[in-house]
C-alpha cells in the first residue's frame, strides 16, 4: 500500500480505525512514524505523525502536506453495462491504467436488471489507487441508453467487428465497448466510426475494454 485514504484528510488529527487500523498494527508502526495519507480530491499528499497507539486504533498528528502531480490521461471510455462482479474485477485495472472517466450505458443488450452499486465500486477503486499510487480515482456516470451517450458527448467510436485498426484510434475518442451480446443492428448504424481489436478471437467485454483502453494508453 503506497498511502493511506481518509475523507478527512487535511485535518490537524486523524483517528485510525478498523481495517486500516489492523493494516498498520500487522505493518508493526510505532509511535513517532509518518505516514503519507490522502483524501484523493484535492493533489496533496498529508504526511502525519503517529502520536498515540490504542487498543483500537491510532491516532495521528498532521505535520506538513505536499503537492503531488497526477498525470492526467484524458481518456474517457463507455461500457455496455454487464454484470457487476465481471465490473468490479475490471475496475481495479482501468483505474491503474490511467482512466480518466468510465462512463456506464445501458445498451439493447444489457441486461435491464443490473443495478450499479457505485459506493461499492468507489470503495474498490480507493484501494486500486492505494496499491498503484494513484491520488485519484476514475469518474463514473451512467447513461441510460446508447442513445442518451450520443446526445451527450461526441466523437464515439465503436470497437466491434469489422472496424478500422484501433492503433489509429486518438486519445480524445470516446470508445465504446459492447455487452457480452455485442451492439444492436440499431446500434452499428448510430455510430459511423468503427475501430477492431487485433485479435483472431471473440473477447469476453471485459477484456475486449482492457484491451481497447491498454491501446489508448501505451
Amino acid at each position: 500500500m503506497v498511502f493511506l485514504y481518509s475523507k478527512n484528510c487535511s485535518d490537524e488529527y486523524l483517528q485510525i480505525e478498523n481495517e486500516q487500523f489492523k493494516h498498520l498494527r500487522a505493518r508493526r508502526v510505532k509511535v513517532g512514524d509518518r505516514l503519507d495519507v490522502r483524501n484523493l480530491k484535492d493533489g496533496y499528499n498529508y504526511i502525519y505523525e503517529i502520536r498515540e497507539i490504542l487498543r483500537k486504533s491510532i491516532n495521528l498528528e498532521l505535520i506538513f502536506k505536499n503537492s503531488v502531480e497526477d498525470k492526467k490521461s484524458n481518456i474517457s471510455i463507455a461500457w455496455a453495462v454487464v454484470e457487476d462482479s465481471v465490473i468490479e474485477k475490471t475496475l481495479p485495472s482501468l483505474n491503474e491504467i490511467g482512466v480518466e472517466r468510465l462512463i456506464f450505458v445501458y445498451c439493447d443488450f444489457s441486461q435491464k436488471n443490473i443495478k450499479l452499486n457505485f459506493e461499492r465500486f468507489e470503495r474498490i477503486l480507493i484501494s486500486s489507487s492505494q496499491q498503484c499510487g494513484r491520488n485519484s480515482i476514475l469518474e463514473m456516470e451512467i447513461c441510460q441508453s446508447s442513445d442518451e451517450l450520443k446526445d451527450k458527448f461526441s466523437k464515439i467510436s465503436l470497437v466491434d467487428f469489422g472496424g478500422e485498426n484501433i492503433d489509429n484510434a486518438n486519445k480524445d475518442e470516446i470508445l465504446f465497448i459492447g455487452p457480452e451480446g455485442g451492439f444492436s443492428k440499431r446500434e452499428k448504424n448510430m455510430f459511423e466510426k468503427k475501430y477492431a481489436l487485433n485479435s483472431p478471437y471473440i473477447l469476453r467485454s471485459n477484456t475486449a475494454i482492457l484491451a481497447a483502453t491498454s491501446k489508448m494508453i501505451l
